[in-house]
């Protein structure tokens, strides 16, 4: 079935639904909608039947809705919407009373444990009134809960009265990452202003001219690194995605698969590349960093002066 022939339908119930929902107090539109979902479910069409319970989820926001939609969606391999769907499930789901109850009750459990091994999980922390988007998509963000997103790197952004501020944050499977956002008003950046040319310079010592150029040097080789090791994680990430498509669409859910192991060693040279690429960033940075405030600040005519407008420096090369 197409996805605009379930849309209409689905549009047909909820229009019943609302028209007829005081003459109706057995809620007819749930009791069709439902028949549809678990038709649709015993058929095998998954995607069709958690739509339905999405919708039966507008109009009676049950636990038997909350947990088929969990579990539908841990069938077809969207893990972080399982992990969403089953954690509510577990929250609203009254005691057990019967063995029957119990084993269904059981199985969630077992469903929503198994998804979370499949995803990374953000606890996100924000200032008062600000929103959050993950990947541009608004999320909600609770106090002291967790959000499942698939492994991999995210874009983490909050905004506040027109400011905003973004993380890129990498978490693998089962891996909880705290992401703490300060949301403060952007700064102005002073001007720089340019100073008296300064009449001559004396001539650099041959040691001082050998440290910069090694310095120089070192940086770049640092710098070239890293971006080779991102290169590197990029094609890994391709080919985990790549590889984890090609047994179908429930993206690598049973762990066991031949091409599902190839895909987590991608995965694993995905991070460690990235991680050495980050920290050879990182060196490069801080040598470019340490020459250059070398190169300013160890000649005897450097000078720095401090103003209302902001820092200024004058120096002879």
């Amino acid at each position: 079935m197409s996805q605009l022939g379930l849309g209409l339908r689905i549009a047909a119930a909820l229009l019943i639904f609302s028209s007829n929902v005081h003459a109706e107090p057995g809620n007819d539109a749930v009791t069709r909608l439902r028949a549809q979902a678990n038709a649709a479910q015993a058929e095998g069409r998954f995607a069709e039947s958690r739509e339905l319970w999405e919708a039966i989820w507008k109009l009676e926001r049950s636990q038997v809705a909350a947990c088929n939609i969990g579990a539908l969606a841990y069938r077809i391999g969207d893990a972080p919407a399982a992990v969403r769907w089953l954690s509510l499930c577990k929250e609203i789901m009254r005691p057990p009373s019967t063995p029957e109850e119990r084993d269904l009750y059981e199985s969630r459990i077992f469903d929503l444990a198994r998804a979370r091994q499949l995803v990374g999980e953000l606890r996100i922390v924000l200032p008062a009134g600000a929103t959050c988007t993950i990947d541009g998509e608004q999320v909600s963000v609770e106090r002291d809960k967790t959000i499942p997103v698939n492994p991999g790197r995210h874009a983490v952004v909050a905004t506040l009265n027109g400011a905003a501020v973004r993380v890129d944050v990498d978490v693998r499977r089962g891996e909880l990452r705290d992401v703490r956002l300060d949301v403060t008003a952007p700064a102005l950046r002073p001007t720089p202003t340019r100073g008296p040319a300064l009449a001559s310079s004396p001539p650099a010592s041959g040691l001082r001219t050998g440290l910069i150029l090694g310095g120089a040097a070192a940086s770049t080789l640092f710098l070239a690194l890293g971006g080779g090791l991102m290169v590197v994680a990029h094609d890994a990430e391709m080919s985990r995605n790549e590889t984890a498509r090609s047994v179908g669409g429930n993206n690598c859910l049973r762990l066991i698969a031949p091409e599902c192991k190839r895909a987590a060693r991608y995965e694993n040279t995905m991070f460690t590349a990235r991680e050495l690429g980050a920290a050879s960033f990182i060196a490069g940075g801080v040598l470019a960093a340490g020459t250059l405030g070398f190169a300013l600040f160890t000649h005897p005519r450097a000078e720095i002066t401090a103003s209302a407008s902001g820092m200024t420096l004058s120096g002879v090369w």
